[in-house]
């Protein structure tokens, strides 16, 4: 009676440790850290309301597993998938799957997006929409593990995987937080006292014009006052001389997730390069060998 007491009393300990967010310790260490994988790239398209969404796949190649965990990477305003490549890359050289695209309508003029869309009508709420059409799609194809599913997200992809993440605490398993955007309802509002006071169109350079909905749809998105809600672990990446986001507003805002890893590289700005780039990816090189 006694042995089957500590079988018992070990089973309800693990269940306790899966319904607080944290692994049993017998998920840890499984992957080899010094492993190295060939790379399959995959352009996989997915789609929602209508939209075709363009998107790149970097998978393992291994005959040892045919399931990985898997980071969905959003980018920023702005931007499209490239950035995303080089994180993705790296990643799957060491075995976990990863996937870049590109928002319909979230490019600017001087780079291409393959995905449909129209700048015109492209905001964080339709952002979030589409990434959330990409996470359930994700969690069924062949090569992924539907069960360690994680989003990383630089800039303003950092704030939409956030509102993603939030949502879906059952499914989206961590955050990998480069850079983000966290406050951009809280720019949006010092700027402008209502939705009413924005223009039709907005003008953020390089001949790129949003409509005047990117902002009005900021308008009640407070993301940061739920933070607290989130039970997984993240970790989040910041530069010190990022101009465009506040390193010390971003210290702040990792404070209030109940799991989470900040930290600052010295010296970077509003994304990474060189060793700064390097140091980035170990960082969520180790989360993701941590967490899965």
């Amino acid at each position: 009676m006694k042995k089957l007491g500590v079988i018992l009393m070990v089973g309800l300990m693990a269940v306790l440790a899966a319904c607080s967010g944290q692994k049993t310790e017998s998920r840890l260490g499984q992957r080899d850290r010094d492993a190295e994988y060939e790379v399959e790239t995959r352009v996989i398209w997915c789609e929602n309301k209508g939209n075709r969404i363009y998107g790149e796949a970097y998978i393992p190649i291994t005959d040892k597993e045919t399931k990985f965990p898997l980071v969905i990477h959003a980018h920023g305003m702005g931007s499209n998938h490239e950035p995303g490549a080089k994180y993705c890359k790296r990643y799957a050289e060491k075995g976990f799957a990863a996937y870049t695209f590109d928002f319909p309508g979230g490019t600017r003029p001087s780079k291409e997006n393959k995905s449909d869309g129209d700048p015109m009508n492209n905001s964080a709420v339709t952002e979030a929409s589409d990434l959330q059409a990409i996470l359930n799609t994700a969690r069924k194809w062949d090569f992924v593990d539907p069960d360690f599913v994680f989003l990383e997200g630089g800039s303003m992809g950092g704030f939409v995987a956030t509102m993603v993440g939030l949502d879906n605490t059952d499914t989206v398993r961590g955050m990998i937080l480069l850079f983000p955007a966290l406050y951009l309802p809280q720019m949006v509002t010092a700027r402008y006292n209502s939705p009413d006071d924005v223009p039709d169109t907005l003008s953020y350079g390089e001949g790129y014009k949003v409509s005047g909905m990117f902002a009005r749809d900021l308008f009640g998105l407070d993301v940061v006052s739920r933070l607290n809600t989130y039970p997984h672990n993240v970790t989040i990446v910041q530069g010190s001389d990022d101009k465009k986001v506040s390193a010390s507003s971003i210290k702040e805002a990792a404070a209030l997730f109940p799991h989470a890893e900040f930290h600052l590289i010295e010296g970077a700005g509003h994304g990474f390069s060189g060793d700064d780039f390097e140091t980035a990816v170990a960082y969520g090189l180790d989360y993701l060998f941590t967490n899965s």
